[in-house]
């Protein structure tokens, strides 16, 4: 363990505990916990990957394959498409297993590997279960996936690619969690788990750290977050609040986190000012269909710390937030990961944000991840005869209808 690492609290009742009395959660309450560092002793970040944070990380060790240092873009094109001057786009599908969520799994692996465990686990409907199988098999690690149904095609792939032990289970998400929770504990594997693990927030509060450091330490005015369970939304309030402590920033964000209009339980009990509601997933962004969100305490906390707020778009705007992305920077990402454009667009026509901010969209993981969508989203190409001519028509019929557009 890291020897600035002081213990850690829980975000409900506040019980303190050090680190090697080890719990999940909060044994008192089933809080979710997080990390405390001795902030008056940190020194220069160094090192190039996410690994240069690791006097705020728990472990001081590393992984093999390269985690972090994704691109912060800043696209002329979307600025003009979307009619904003400062928009930044954080492309986290150039991760290794291209999602956000090998943030959480780096860290994951190293702690398992000095704890002696010799097996992971988790359960996913796909970013974080590639992510833990994809890092595991790089560190020597077995790794079991509790996976629902509803998983994608491409996903599975990956899982097989990576030798995980996949249990697809005719059951949701949530069932999957719990499950995964029992066996874990019988087997005495190491749970990734989401909303469990507390060491996967610190995981993935390093995007936060990279967007200060790539906008020269400026904090943005606002933070766009996709949300499942609420723990990327966390984890980057995170992030910032830690740099102002160590006082490398000057100020904190607002954070929008951003949820499918099919399934939005945190947006409405933001809204209404209740602790977390349930709703039945009705919506095609897999990696943030979650009806009970785990870490959706915490989530609204922050959000309500942050001056921000929820907001939900529907399974055609992050299409169309697909296609807009992907025309004006290059960058394909899944539904759910481009959640955070479709919802700038959004407010932008709504008049709900100035053009002026200084805005980050979070892309939290690749369309290559869930191309099954984006096939039945995307319109039928159609197969052309080897003919000269016939192809110079087709050619002048779609140059003359994108001039119309």
């Amino acid at each position: 363990m890291n020897e600035r690492l002081i213990g850690l609290t829980c975000s409900k009742c506040g019980n303190f505990y050090r680190p090697d009395e080890g719990p999940y959660l909060c044994p008192e309450c089933c809080g979710v916990l997080e990390t405390l560092y001795d902030y008056e002793k940190i020194e220069k970040f160094e090192g190039k990957d996410l690994w240069r944070y690791r006097q705020l990380l728990p472990s001081s060790g590393r992984t093999n394959l390269l985690v972090g240092v994704t691109p912060l873009y800043r696209s002329d094109a979307l600025n003009e498409e979307l009619g904003i001057n400062d928009l930044w786009v954080k492309d986290e599908t150039r991760n290794p297993t291209y999602s956000l969520k090998d943030r959480a799994s780096a860290v994951v692996v190293v702690l398992a590997r000095e704890l002696g465990c010799k097996t992971v686990t988790c359960a996913s409907t796909g970013n974080a279960a590639t992510s833990l199988a994809g890092l595991s098999a790089s560190e020597g690690l077995k790794c079991h996936i509790f996976a629902p149904k509803t998983i994608s095609a491409p996903k599975l792939v990956q899982l097989q690619a990576f030798n995980a032990r996949v249990l697809k289970i005719d059951a949701s998400y949530d069932d999957c969690y719990d499950l995964c929770n029992r066996f874990a504990e019988k087997y005495n594997w190491y749970n990734r788990n989401t909303a469990y693990n507390p060491y996967t927030l610190d995981g993935k509060k390093t995007v936060a750290f990279e967007i200060a450091e790539q906008l020269e330490w400026e904090v943005p005015n606002k933070i766009f977050v996709p949300v499942g369970d609420g723990c990327i939304v966390s984890s980057v309030w995170k992030g910032f609040v830690e740099l102002q402590k160590i006082g490398l920033t000057d100020g904190l964000p607002e954070l929008i986190g951003v949820q499918a209009d099919g399934c939005k339980p945190l947006k409405e009990s933001f809204d209404k000012n209740k602790g977390c509601e349930r709703a039945e997933p009705k919506t095609l962004a897999g990696s943030i269909a979650v009806g009970k969100p785990r870490n959706g305490f915490m989530a609204l906390r922050d959000v309500r710390n942050s001056k921000g707020k929820f907001v939900s778009v529907t399974d055609k705007e992050m299409f169309e937030a697909t296609k807009l992305l992907g025309s004006t920077t290059g960058i394909f990402g899944e539904l759910a990961g481009v959640a955070s454009v479709a919802a700038i667009k959004k407010e932008m026509e709504n008049g709900k944000l100035d053009e002026g901010e200084k805005v980050v969209a979070l892309i939290t993981g690749s369309g290559l991840k869930d191309v099954e969508v984006a096939l039945k989203l995307f319109e039928k190409i159609d197969l052309l005869e080897a003919d000269e001519g016939k192809i110079y028509e087709h050619i002048e019929e779609i140059s003359t209808n994108r001039r119309g557009r």
